[in-house]
């Protein structure tokens, strides 16, 4: 499959066009990396009056995101594999997106993880506890 969609406006020719361009203009921020945070970014900065060149090697949200459930975790998955400290960072920045930079665009939604007969006592217990700590 070729990507190009009949009759859309999004081609290569624009692609280089529109590049071209940004590169002449003189722009407060470059966002490079248009997922979840990336597109974050750069709404939260235009909606500031700032002038804002968002770029990405593929399309808008092509990336892991596009398949996701646009959740902006806490890191839970970072836990799982034992990188407490990306865990964390990532814990940390949700916090701040949540109060400070764009409670208008996020919210907390509690949802639920059955554990199973086949999961263990322990196994429950870190899953609470990455809960408690994200």
């Amino acid at each position: 499959m070729s990507g190009v969609v009949p009759g859309s406006s999004l081609n290569a020719a624009r692609r280089a066009r529109e590049l071209a361009r940004t590169a002449e203009e003189r722009v407060d921020v470059l966002v490079v990396g248009l997922g979840a945070t990336g597109a974050g970014a750069a709404l939260d900065a235009a909606s500031r009056g700032l002038g804002v060149a968002a770029i990405d090697a593929q399309d808008l949200a092509f990336g892991t995101s596009r398949w996701s459930s646009k959740l902006i975790h806490g890191g839970l998955r970072y836990l799982a594999k034992g990188q407490v400290g990306v865990a964390y960072e990532s814990a940390v920045e949700r916090g701040v997106l949540l109060t400070r930079t764009a409670p208008h665009l996020v919210r907390a939604h509690p949802y639920v993880l059955p554990l199973t007969p086949g999961v263990t006592g322990a196994r429950a217990a870190t899953v609470m506890t990455g809960y408690l700590l994200g």
